[in-house]
């Protein structure tokens, strides 16, 4: 007489499995989104050092406003591939290092953020605690973009200012 053997149940004998392959997609997601931040940082970095280098020109009359044109162009012209260095563009880097250079507390935030995040921040902000005040709840919040521009929309940070307790820790990180 032969004995079988038991049969392993499929869903449980698949259970190892599936927690292996769950890792490793974690992995693989967890690299992902570490490479995006370093190439984040990188190209916030390089538009930091365009917008310096505009800005230290043109502060010096080394270079007049339509430098910065004629530099768009030849950007295009010779560097096709190259996309993102148009003439507003480059001014949007000028203007993002003349607004954050004097702030050593916010002109790391910035780095930690996506390029479009700074922008709208900057855009719609009027004074340097209000861009700080963003700068750490899009951080700390881990806020996409279209959040950020509800954020902004909604007036977060005067009803912080007018009711602080709701958002207290952004708050007291900003007045120690």
């Amino acid at each position: 007489m032969s004995r079988k053997r038991p049969q392993k149940n499929p869903v449980l004998a698949a259970l190892p499995e599936e927690q292996t392959f769950a890792e490793i997609v974690e992995m693989i997601q967890t690299a992902r989104g570490k490479a995006l931040a370093a190439v984040n940082t990188e190209l916030i970095d390089l538009y930091w050092r365009i917008g310096e280098y505009i800005s230290r020109k043109v502060e010096t009359a080394a270079w007049g406003e339509g430098v910065v044109e004629a530099l768009a162009r030849y950007i295009q012209r010779h560097h096709p591939n190259l996309r993102g260095f148009t003439r507003p563009n480059l001014f949007r880097m000028r203007q993002f290092f003349e607004a954050y250079k004097g702030d050593e507390k916010v002109s790391p935030l910035v780095r930690q953020l996506p390029w479009t995040h700074p922008l709208l921040i900057l855009g719609q902000s009027k004074r340097p605690e209000e861009r700080e005040f963003y700068l750490r709840l899009a951080i700390r919040e881990r806020w996409g973009k279209r959040e950020l521009e509800r954020q902004l929309r909604a007036a977060a940070f005067e009803r912080a200012i007018l009711s602080p307790a709701k958002v207290s820790p952004v708050v007291a990180q900003m007045h120690p």
